[in-house]
């Protein structure tokens, strides 16, 4: 028979566990899904970060991200968009799309930043979406710039 002093910790432990786990599932899905077709061939599931604190947020201290994921940035204006690497943790590639759905610029490999000042990369043309994928993902699949990418569930 276990003591009440222990039969105590385990509640305490179980309740801390649920209560962690509620919370990181609320967090984890508070962003809509969609997924971005590539017509040559394969798509992503990406989560979609609409408001200006999911944009801000981003994929800041996420250490994975599954090799056919990636997050949709969608911005209210079409214009020069610009993407950092503060607080975020893996590498990436990014995708500049314009609101028809084609690729108009491709900045690849962008390494972590979790210093202050962090270098900032803007799109070469105006968009009105940004994807970000894991590192080496544009070169695996073969996007390219004026390739168009179909949207599905956006």
């Amino acid at each position: 028979m276990l003591s009440k002093k222990t039969l105590i910790y385990i509640a305490i432990v179980l309740f801390c566990v649920l209560i962690g786990k509620a919370f990181f599932s609320q967090t984890q899905s508070a962003l809509k899904t969609a997924r971005v077709v590539i017509p040559a061939g394969g798509y992503f599931i990406v989560e979609i970060a609409e408001t200006e604190k999911q944009r801000m947020q981003g994929l800041m201290y996420r250490h994975f991200l599954a090799k056919d994921n990636g997050m949709l940035f969608v911005f209210e204006q079409v214009d020069i968009q610009k993407v950092w690497m503060k607080n975020t943790l893996i590498d990436l590639d990014v995708i500049f799309i314009a609101e028809s759905g084609l690729v108009v610029s491709i900045v690849k490999n962008l390494k972590p930043c979790v210093q202050l000042a962090c270098e900032i990369y803007p799109s070469s043309k105006k968009a009105k979406y940004m994807l970000e994928v894991n590192a080496g993902i544009v070169e695996k699949t073969a996007i390219r710039l004026g390739q168009k990418l179909v949207f599905e569930g956006l």
